[in-house]
């Protein structure tokens, strides 16, 4: 358990988060930029002490600070892997150096293998003798997360790991993520005001406005509960488990399943028997009371609507049970009243094979 408990003041802004949290997850923290995402972070890593008023701190079974007993553990002490939002290299030393800097020394042959399976996964292994001046901004992430990674003995943090990782790297790196976290049972905190990036990696989500944690809990059940700010907005998504059955040559799909249904999604194959989650824009799901065939929208699912909102009064969001899971989807207010739709009624989901997302980093 994370327990954390902070009272900060910085001019005009001012940080009050009380929270508990699990010291065995990816923990994700989502607000727009000045909500307190960075300035939290900071408060664990121990730095900005003179902004305080109350601040408690503790990690499992250690405290790393509580501030009315003068208790503070060293930041270097707390076995915290970092990556700010500003890559700070050392100039003077391969991106190598740069990245071991400070770690034991590499004869170590277990730790050397660890070293050299982190640069290969994220692929920076064609960069250990370049210098940071001759990396690009998302090269110097890489190498920067590479440098966290390494690092982090009980937790790592990550400010805004991926502002300068090119989508065609973004993946990987996630996936990278996942199986460290996995395998290490490394809890994670990264922030980010991306949805698409929570919705790859955070198991349990905070959401931030104005100093303040506003939403704390599982991932999912915050991205489908309606009634809350984090699943009211357009750029909304869903997410859905699958198995890919094989990839369609003649018309370059791959046919997947969910449950019982089968599924068409992407241009590019995907390897057979793997497990994918789909990512559904909540805004490209349309509803009928009734299965069409003959149509060019491929992907049909039969769902329960289980609730209902009425959003910027023009707009409803449906939420959605498919088997063990919900998907959300925005409607217009006409379309609700003309099909009178209601909770409980069983509908149609649908949605066009072209506005699916497949991705390989399943939960």
């Amino acid at each position: 358990m994370l327990e954390i408990n902070l009272q900060c003041q910085f001019n005009d802004f001012y940080l009050d988060i009380k929270e508990q949290l699990p010291s065995d997850k990816i923990i994700g923290l989502f607000g727009q930029s000045g909500s307190g995402k960075s300035k939290f972070i900071r408060q664990l890593l121990g730095f900005d002490v003179q902004y305080q008023r109350k601040v408690s701190v503790k990690f499992k079974s250690s405290t790393w600070q509580k501030k009315s007993e003068r208790r503070f553990e060293l930041t270097e002490n707390r076995g915290i892997g970092y990556l700010p939002q500003t890559i700070d290299l050392f100039p003077h030393l391969n991106i190598r150096k740069n990245v071991l800097f400070g770690l034991k020394t590499e004869s170590d042959d277990i730790q050397s293998e660890i070293h050299e399976n982190i640069f290969y996964s994220l692929n920076i292994e064609n960069l250990l003798n370049k210098y940071p001046s001759q990396l690009s901004g998302g090269q110097q992430q890489r190498v920067g997360l590479a440098r966290a990674i390494l690092a982090a003995k009980n937790l790592l943090i990550l400010d805004e790991p991926f502002s300068a990782i090119g989508e065609d790297h973004k993946p990987k790196i996630m996936q990278v993520l996942k199986n460290i976290h996995v395998a290490n049972k490394l809890p994670i905190i990264f922030s980010s005001h991306n949805r698409y990036e929570h919705a790859y990696l955070t198991e349990h989500l905070l959401t931030f406005r104005n100093g303040k944690v506003i939403q704390s809990g599982n991932y999912h059940n915050i991205a489908t509960d309606i009634n809350k700010n984090f699943a009211q907005v357009p750029d909304a998504i869903n997410h859905l488990k699958a198995t890919v059955i094989n990839f369609d040559q003649t018309f370059s799909v791959n046919h997947l399943k969910a449950g019982n249904y089968d599924l068409w999604a992407g241009e590019l194959e995907i390897k057979k028997n793997q497990s994918v989650t789909l990512e559904i824009r909540a805004r490209d799901i349309s509803i009928s009371i009734h299965k069409i065939n003959n149509i060019s929208i491929l992907n049909s699912l039969k769902v329960k609507i289980v609730d209902s909102k009425e959003i910027y009064g023009h707009q409803y969001l449906l939420k959605l049970s498919f088997e063990n899971s919900f998907l959300i989807a925005f409607i217009t207010k006409k379309s609700f009243i003309d099909l009178n739709l209601k909770i409980g009624m069983d509908v149609y989901a649908m949605f066009k094979a072209v506005s699916i997302l497949p991705i390989s980093v399943c939960r």
